[in-house]
């Protein structure tokens, strides 16, 4: 059975990402999966020290780098498994959820690429702990993520309410109208209320594109609001959500178009780092 993947670091946002993980959990009825990968140390050149200490003062030193690793690894394991502890038992206490748990070591890129058959949705967190405290910074390993897996991904910071309203980036792409298939035949996203937004000069193509995404999604039981607006597509979107106090984006991973663009390059990080709503990014 696939699973709600909380990926969870000991950053600011590790309750938060539990609190969305939960909130999935009781929409699509999966049981969530807590995540926690210790990176793998970077490879260092190794220091020539022979013109400076004698030899045996070079292999002491040496027995105690070595030393010093292992007992480095140990801790790292340690807080590890503290850290899935204590979401464990944060999602028991106020979810009553008896969440699984698993830790590894290495590329958390390739643990989670290790796993996406079993993956329903993946919940990661915004800031990791070098960027937590930068709200101008994206985690390192999103970017990564998003181009790789095939599975929906919710990248969250702000503290956790449950969504009541959610905005789909549209363009009248296929990219963009598999997007709004994915939710309109899916319980990911149902009972919310859907705003489809297209941001560009419009004509009679994109208004007959635009119909048919607010016509899928109202069959689809969906209360849909549709606009298009003009200007630039990254401030008009967050102007637009804000102003309407929207509670979640949802925006195509991928494609060539500007709302698309987000994906590709350094718009990406822009709008992550600008939204103070979650982002969910459908493949």
């Amino acid at each position: 059975m696939s699973k709600i993947i909380a990926c969870i670091d000991g950053s600011l946002v590790t309750n938060t990402v539990c609190d969305y993980a939960a909130w999935f959990s009781d929409k699509l009825s999966s049981p969530i999966k807590l995540l926690h990968v210790i990176d793998k140390p970077k490879a260092k050149a190794p220091q020539d020290l022979s013109g400076a200490i004698g030899l045996g003062s070079r292999e002491t030193l040496l027995n105690e780098l070595v030393e010093l690793e292992e007992r480095k690894g140990k801790i790292e394991l340690e807080h590890g498994q503290i850290l899935l502890r204590e979401a464990k038992n944060y999602l028991l206490e106020k979810f009553s959820i008896d969440a699984q748990s698993f830790q590894r070591h290495g590329s958390l890129l390739e643990t989670i690429m290790g796993m996406e058959e079993d993956i329903r949705v993946l919940v990661m967190g915004k800031h990791g702990t070098e960027t937590e405290h930068d709200s101008s910074k994206v985690g390192t390993h999103i970017e990564n993520v998003v181009r790789a897996l095939h599975k929906p991904v919710l990248i969250t910071s702000a503290l956790f309410s449950p969504p009541k309203s959610f905005l789909i980036a549209f363009d009248g792409s296929q990219t963009a109208r598999i997007c709004v298939e994915k939710i309109a035949n899916s319980p990911l996203l149902k009972n919310l209320t859907a705003h489809v937004v297209y941001v560009g000069k419009p004509n009679s193509d994109m208004t007959s594109q635009v119909t048919w995404a607010k016509e899928l999604l109202a069959n689809n039981g969906f209360n849909v609001i549709d606009i298009v607006l003009e200007g630039d597509v990254e401030k008009s979107i967050l102007d637009y959500q804000e102003k309407n106090a929207i509670d979640m984006m949802v925006v195509g991973a991928y494609g060539h178009s500007k709302i698309r663009q987000f994906f590709i390059g350094s718009t990406t990080t822009k709008l992550l780092s600008s939204s103070t709503k979650p982002v969910l990014l459908l493949r």
